[in-house]
């Protein structure tokens, strides 16, 4: 990218990741005083893979989520007001209060949901994909799902499918280290793991650090034109989950206390931005003053 784009790309990457932090951590604080019931999976910490594929995307692109998926519903066009009215329950809500916190979605945005079931979204985004492909439309798909997700079935079904009917969908993996309470590297191995597996059987796969958010942008932009020439691909972006399972996970008894806000602090995709460019520090300053009010 020239350093213009670096600018204008880095600045709405930059907004989308502190709209995404922002709101977790409101809704987090919700939960906590006791306003906000049912379960809460949150996000933090993982926002650079929401912000930099979907930064890659067009608004009519079709986009499946898990149920830690209000980051992805966010970059992707729903509003913080339909995110929070649909999470209490409201018929103004994006999904008429019907969806809840795992279940939320809306087509206006391309948003075609978030999913509690483990891979549960893959078939979503790469049919609807192949559907809008035999209708003659340059619609691609995106699915994200956990490390977790290569644990089931569906996960080789739908690469299976996809690679032999050519779908247009772009498969992201969130690697954030743990499927719950199972250390992703005890299960499948060192992270890229996932990129390798699913290169190995033919398609098209890479994997990136989800601690850089341009680093995301880049390969996901790069990815997301080779699909839409009709064929699939898989990112593999690694990340670390900063937050507990669920919000009353007692996450304690399988992991360090601080093991996630340490992995934070070391590896905060919104500081990292800031650092690589120290020149938007203004604009920086000016987004976090307009999301924070």
């Amino acid at each position: 990218m020239s350093e213009l784009d670096t600018a204008g790309t880095g600045l709405r990457l930059y907004r989308s990741m502190v709209i995404i932090r922002e709101a977790e951590l409101h809704i987090e604080r919700l939960h906590r005083a006791g306003r906000m019931a049912g379960s809460f999976h949150s996000s933090v910490g993982q926002e650079a893979a929401a912000a930099g594929v979907c930064e890659a995307l067009r608004p009519d692109d079709l986009v499946s989520s898990t149920h830690r998926g209000h980051g992805h519903a966010l970059a992707k066009g729903v509003t913080v007001g339909g995110l929070l009215a649909e999470l209490f329950g409201l018929v103004n809500g994006v999904s008429g209060g019907r969806g809840g916190s795992m279940h939320l979605h809306h087509p206006d945005s391309g948003f075609l949901g978030q999913n509690a079931i483990v891979a549960g979204g893959m078939p979503w985004a790469a049919g609807a994909a192949w559907g809008a492909r035999q209708q003659g439309l340059d619609i691609i798909g995106v699915s994200f799902f956990g490390d977790g997700a290569a644990s089931q079935g569906l996960f080789y079904e739908t690469l299976g499918l996809a690679t032999l009917w050519n779908s247009p969908c772009l498969f992201v993996c969130e690697n954030n280290g743990l499927a719950h309470s199972m250390p992703a590297e005890r299960l499948f191995g060192d992270p890229g793991t996932h990129c390798r597996l699913v290169a190995e059987q033919g398609m098209k796969a890479e994997v990136v650090d989800g601690s850089d958010v341009l680093s995301v942008y880049e390969v996901a932009h790069s990815l997301v034109g080779y699909v839409r020439t009709g064929y699939p691909a898989f990112l593999e972006v690694t990340v670390g989950r900063a937050r507990a399972h669920s919000l009353n996970d007692p996450e304690y008894e399988y992991r360090d206390r601080d093991s996630g806000k340490n992995w934070l602090e070391e590896n905060d995709p919104i500081s990292s931005l800031r650092k690589s460019l120290p020149d938007l520090s203004e604009q920086f300053d000016q987004i976090d003053l307009e999301v924070s009010t």
